[in-house]
């Protein structure tokens, strides 16, 4: 299969890597000194799961220089998916599959208004990567998931063919019958624990362990939950107490992606989160009064780490 990886950050950088390792003919979209690297030294992948090198690596900042490929894997932060897309066209022919594995719920959305809708489908992951130096990818812990779906939720060859590869390279991949349900799971765990964790400085140790900021971010994920259902999305009814296991099964000195963007003075995902679910009550004329607070108290943040012009991979 031939690949491009837009957005050579810690996901793009793991997942892409893999199918790169494992034979499979893949393109990194990078940029900056991340890019030169690769192109000099080629991507290392730090893992627990097991390292390796791949070099020499195919990386380039310039689309246009790889033409049609069968699938697009977009991993860049949501914030930077507006610029992205732009530069997207030149990489999808009449049979590419581009498949987003952004946070939030409507990175397809998107992606459709750009690429059109018969291209693109759904998609998410979970695992803990970051760009550790210039060609260098750091993995840490036993979570590397990824799902996928189309749209319309029916099964389809194309994304079976893209599981598999990545569960022979030990990834647990699947097609979900309903990627919509599977976006909002994610989304009702990763926004509120982004938040709260974001705005309290805390471990996840000390979000759970602590009284009130446990019920509080309990509240936040309730809020999405409820507009989950008001979207007429098929959420589990327990999805609450399956988000709040799994913040109770992480390590206690782990600590949001979002959160550690934060401290850092670089941009976060707070309107994929936080204001997302905002705008979208709004719109269905419900209130969400944690989540507006979230939205409300970090968002000075967010407007000093943009003017600053920080920003990473993805």
């Amino acid at each position: 299969m031939r690949i491009a990886i837009f957005g050579t950050g810690g996901v793009g950088g793991y997942f892409g890597g893999l199918l790169a390792h494992a034979g499979h003919q893949v393109v990194f979209i990078a940029r900056g000194e991340h890019l030169r690297a690769i192109q000099e030294q080629g991507l290392r992948v730090q893992s627990s799961a097991g390292s390796f090198h791949i070099h020499p690596a195919q990386a380039t900042d310039d689309p246009a220089q790889v033409g049609p490929v069968d699938y697009v894997i977009v991993a860049v932060k949501h914030y930077h998916l507006d610029q992205a897309v732009r530069q997207m066209p030149p990489l999808v022919g009449a049979g590419t599959t581009v498949v987003p594995l952004l946070n939030g719920v409507d990175a397809h959305e998107t992606l459709i208004r750009h690429l059109g809708r018969d291209a693109v489908v759904g998609g998410l992951c979970s695992v803990m990567a970051m760009i550790a130096a210039p060609g260098v990818i750091r993995q840490e812990g036993d979570l590397r998931r990824i799902v996928v779906g189309e749209l319309d939720g029916r099964p389809s060859a194309r994304l079976e063919r893209l599981v598999e590869a990545w569960r022979a390279c030990g990834v647990q991949a699947e097609q979900a019958e309903d990627i919509y349900a599977a976006l909002w799971s994610k989304f009702l765990f990763i926004a509120p624990l982004s938040g709260v964790a974001a705005l309290s400085r805390a471990s996840v140790g000390e979000l759970r362990r602590i009284a009130p900021t446990r019920r509080l971010l309990q509240t936040a994920m309730e809020e999405v939950a409820m507009l989950a259902h008001a979207s007429q999305v098929a959420l589990p009814e327990d999805a609450v107490d399956q988000a709040m296991a799994l913040v109770d099964s992480l390590p206690q000195d782990a600590t949001a992606s979002m959160q550690r963007d934060v401290m850092d003075g670089k941009p976060f995902e707070l309107e994929a989160f936080s204001g997302a679910i905002v705008r979208m009550a709004e719109a269905h004329g419900m209130d969400v009064p944690v989540h507006r607070a979230l939205y409300a108290l970090l968002r000075p943040q967010l407007d000093r780490a943009m003017e600053g012009g920080q920003g990473g991979e993805g």
